[in-house]
């Protein structure tokens, strides 16, 4: 179908761009001109990402046979397997979407509105965290019964991601100078984990199959669970080195 083809397309030549990119405003001086022009190209880049993303899970999800021909004609039992296994793939990749474009939109509101809160509050922002916090859910119960690391893994992640962001949203008042700065580093950190994670997942498992077929096997479920895992300390290493330093006004407040 044609608008899978180019969903397909544009996701894969965007997530590249994402991947390359996500390193210039995090190893950049916070606030630099650079930092802000490159951040400003990542996070659109990462609503792309996002909305490709949902249009070729959701064509999935809705019609798998029709998005995945099989080369011969298959069984009953063999549709139904098959069926299965793109939904699967599809389910995954849509609940990774919606974590990118909750991040990337958390991460930008808070950086725009600073301690306005209110934007996010609002019924679209609400609604999409929501849905985020459905779709982990969704992954943990699947996870659990199945039996699969990958989905509890993302599943409770992406809970925790969709349970911070409202809750940050509405508590009576923040609780660290310039919160809405580690919230902003937090989020859009978070929408480079599931860049990543989609990229070994679905492209970079086969790229490094090919490099090393011997030793591979048992590295899969550490590639694609290990962005989360290095992304997570980061967040909580750069929001304790923001907070303290934050927390003393003599020291520079835009690094």
């Amino acid at each position: 179908m044609l608008i899978h083809e180019l969903a397909f397309y544009v996701h894969i030549t965007a997530g590249c761009a994402g991947l390359i990119l996500f390193w210039v405003p995090m190893l950049s001086r916070k606030g630099s001109p650079q930092h802000k022009q490159i951040g400003r190209w990542f996070a659109r880049i990462m609503y792309t990402v996002a909305a490709s993303g949902l249009i070729m899970a959701s064509l999935d999800l809705a019609w798998p046979l029709v998005m995945h021909p099989a080369s011969t004609t298959l069984t009953d039992a063999q549709a139904q397997i098959r069926i299965a296994e793109v939904r699967y793939t599809a389910g995954f990749l849509w609940s990774l979407s919606i974590l990118v474009l909750v991040t990337t939109r958390h991460g930008w509101l808070t950086i725009l509105q600073r301690e306005d809160r209110a934007p996010l509050r609002r019924p679209l922002h609400v609604a999409l965290c929501s849905l985020l916090m459905a779709a982990g859910l969704l992954m943990l119960y699947l996870g659990l019964r199945g039996y699969d690391l990958l989905l509890l893994a993302f599943g409770a992640l992406e809970v925790w991601v969709a349970g911070g962001c409202l809750h940050y949203a509405f508590k009576a008042t923040l609780q660290h100078p310039r919160e809405w700065w580690t919230e902003h580093l937090g989020a859009l950190t978070a929408s480079g984990i599931a860049a990543y994670t989609a990229f070994f997942v679905f492209g970079g498992a086969r790229l490094l199959q090919a490099w090393i077929p011997d030793s591979f096997a048992g590295l899969s479920i550490l590639l694609w669970v290990g962005p989360g895992l290095v992304g997570g300390i980061a967040i909580g290493r750069m929001t304790a080195h923001y907070r303290r330093r934050f927390a003393q006004p003599s020291q520079n407040q835009t690094a």
